[in-house]
């Protein structure tokens, strides 16, 4: 009998795994697909990869060569991402492999009594101590007439694109739609976004939203906000014209979806098996159990907050739980969000707004990276640092970025959001100068009027 079976092998499912054959658990990995999940296969890693990659052709062209006509090497671009999806896969394969991990590759569903099928298939039934439901997620589709047409891609679709596109219209202005609005832009292609909410990135901070915007619109990105999609028809010249509440239409070559993504967990026979499922998620505690003894959820099928490195720390969480160990539950307030797009936005911690709803009375503190020395080196001078705190005990509350490689430093802001550091104990460190992270402590410096490379104000 296996003392922990997981279903699902992305970065919550593997990570569950391993951690449990840390722990010395004999444990069964399920997955119905590839190792590695949306993340490694669809998600975060290749689309980084192309970010990578369109970034350095932009910079190439601005800096060195100026070519408006030359030819994209979408093929080069196309076969590094592959190859560093292949890579990673192998090595979470060594992985599992070393820790002696059964690895079975099928659809496994709920049985009761603590028990799992492979492909319906009854003589393949499997027993557990522990079942960690790992399952994902997949594209979310809303209803437009005509999202089943040809040239209409999902982001899990669009990942298989061997041909750049002249033109591409992105239903969704989330983390997904501008990634992908800034890598297609940064390789020439037209791109125009569309978006339900009356800005992009609306869970982010205000700023971000708007600065970013209009970062990307310099790159020739168009946006058009406030706007509901009525439906997707092909014209008489084979484009992709979609239909705007009013009179507008936009007209491209490709069309991607990218609203958002639902969990996945149809195979599972939830029901059946009496575990509770609310608001499109498996209902879970803060150990990441469900309602049945022994059953835990972790990841996207069971979490509002659909991030790889979530997915992770629930991992662990539900394996030590399951041996008693007593781990914390993770702090949802202390996660970083982070979009890869050029400039980087990444945040952590409360918004202006947020903490103001919760009661708190804030000081903000914000830093132009224009004024930051490593910024003007890598020629990157748009965005800003933000410290948002508490202005009675000066606690800090929200950290948000704009800027080059936010999506590394704000692991900074991170744990200082967790050892309830103030904006004074920022300031009392010494950071690396030129960097870019010592523009945290600039922005800490400003709620006092006291940066250092800003203009002076006297009190």
């Amino acid at each position: 009998m296996n003392e922990v079976i997981v279903i699902g092998g992305g970065p919550g499912g593997y990570t569950a795994a391993l951690r449990a054959s840390q722990l010395g658990k004999k444990v069964t990995l399920i997955e119905k697909k590839q190792l590695g999940g949306t993340c490694l296969n669809v998600g975060c890693i290749p689309t980084k990869s192309l970010l990578d990659s369109s970034h350095t052709w932009a910079k190439s062209k601005e800096l060195f060569y100026k070519n408006e006509d030359a030819d994209v090497p979408w093929e080069t671009i196309f076969s590094r991402k592959e190859k560093t999806v292949q890579q990673l896969r192998k090595g979470i394969e060594s992985l599992l492999k070393a820790g002696k991990i059964n690895v079975i590759e099928g659809i496994a569903s709920l049985d009761g009594d603590m028990r799992v099928i492979v492909n319906e298939n009854k003589d393949l039934s499997l027993t557990a101590d522990n079942i960690i439901l790992a399952t994902g997620s997949k594209p979310a589709l809303p209803p437009i007439t005509g999202i089943e047409l040809p040239g209409v891609l999902t982001s899990d679709e669009i990942h298989s694109l061997e041909k750049l596109p002249k033109s591409l219209s992105i239903i969704g202005g989330g983390v997904i739609g501008i990634e992908f609005a800034n890598i297609f832009a940064e390789l020439g292609v037209k791109v125009h976004v569309i978006e339900a909410a009356d800005r992009i990135l609306s869970n982010m901070d205000k700023d971000i939203s708007s600065q970013l915007k209009e970062c990307l619109e310099k790159m020739g990105v168009e946006f058009s906000l406030n706007k509901k999609v009525i439906q997707i028809v092909k014209d008489s010249s084979n484009q992709l014209k979609i239909d705007l509440a009013g009179v507008e239409s936009i007209k491209s070559e490709k069309v991607l979806v990218a609203v958002g993504r639902e969990a996945v967990f149809d195979p599972l026979m939830l029901e059946k098996n009496g575990i509770i499922v609310e608001q499109g998620k498996i209902k879970v505690d803060h150990y990441q159990r469900t309602n049945l003894p022994g059953i835990y959820a972790i990841g996207d099928c069971s979490t509002s907050l659909m991030l790889a490195h979530v997915a992770m720390a629930e991992g662990k969480v539900a394996v030590e739980h399951v041996l008693g160990l007593s781990p914390n539950p993770v702090v949802y307030d202390y996660v970083p969000k982070c979009v890869y797009t050029h400039p980087e936005a990444a945040s952590v911690g409360l918004t202006a707004e947020e903490a103001r709803s919760r009661g708190f009375n804030i000081e903000e503190g914000v830093f132009p990276i224009r004024a930051n020395g490593r910024a003007l080196i890598e020629g990157e001078p748009a965005g800003f640092i933000k410290v948002i705190t508490d202005k009675s005990l000066g606690r800090l509350l929200g950290v948000h970025l704009l800027s080059p490689h936010a999506t590394e430093f704000i692991a900074q802001a991170t744990i200082a959001l967790q050892l309830e550091a103030t904006a004074d104990e920022l300031i009392s460190m010494i950071y690396p100068h030129p960097s870019f992270v010592e523009g945290i402590q600039e922005a800490a410096l400003t709620i006092n009027h006291g940066a250092i490379h800003l203009p002076l104000v006297r009190n």
